[in-house]
């Protein structure tokens, strides 16, 4: 799994001190899941947190375990 982390996602880890970790466990085992233009929406209940991650995925046989994460937050 390679995670890619747009611009704006990078800014957002920092600021949100946000955990790689987590935003990786909630796309691999999310509670809920929903396509939202393009883009699939994550949810993750993790400890007493839950944290929302938008990703795109490319479809090309040799990056199908390439994600491309736009941005991610706790609620």
């Amino acid at each position: 799994m390679r995670l890619k982390f747009t611009t704006h996602c990078q800014f957002r880890i920092l600021e949100r001190a946000l955990n790689v970790e987590d935003i990786k466990q909630a796309i691999l085992k999310p509670d809920k899941k929903r396509n939202s233009f393009g883009a699939v929406k994550v949810w993750k209940k993790i400890g007493e947190e839950e944290i929302v991650v938008v990703y795109s995925q490319d479809g090309f046989r040799d990056r199908k375990n390439d994600y491309f994460i736009i941005t991610a937050y706790y609620l």
